[in-house]
């Protein structure tokens, strides 16, 4: 919050249909003002996403502000779900390889926090969603790992 004002990400119904990204302020908690944020759905829509964008997190690594979002190949198709690493200053997206032990392919809901791992060294916890669609034998639901920076 600066000076009143709290900005804001979140996702809507775009055309009543698919879930498309936004971005809003909220200033001294009574103007309210949102608009879409095309330029992470086209990015995310460049490689392919057809069905909905949704949730997305903001982790900072290395004094480098990135967006984890999430994009459906095809709307209602959970196995579709990819994790995509977005860049706000480039407008770019990248997809994330994630490799699971039995070879789950569909990742969704991403959230990442810089914290300190058990050995006091620093490092990046990671959650995402693992839908049964998209899931080797076991592995569907919710998959937690870290990695140390």
């Amino acid at each position: 919050m600066h000076d009143g004002t709290v900005e804001l990400t979140g996702h809507y119904q775009a055309r009543c249909d698919t879930d498309r990204e936004l971005r809003a302020t909220l200033k001294n908690f009574t103007t309210w003002h949102a608009t879409p944020d095309r330029r992470l759905d086209h990015a995310l829509e460049a490689w392919g996403t057809r069905g909905n964008i949704g949730d997305r997190s903001l982790p900072e690594l290395g004094g480098t502000r990135m967006i984890l979002t999430e994009g459906q190949g095809w709307r209602g198709d959970f196995g579709s779900w990819r994790t995509y690493a977005y860049d706000p200053m480039t407008g770019r997206a990248d997809r994330l390889t994630i490799r699971t032990h039995g070879g789950s392919r569909s990742f969704a809901n991403p959230s990442a926090t810089s914290l300190t791992d058990p050995d006091g060294r620093p490092a990046l916890l990671v959650s995402l969603f693992v839908p049964r669609e998209g899931a080797a034998p076991g592995e569907s639901g919710q998959l937690f790992y870290w990695r140390e920076l």
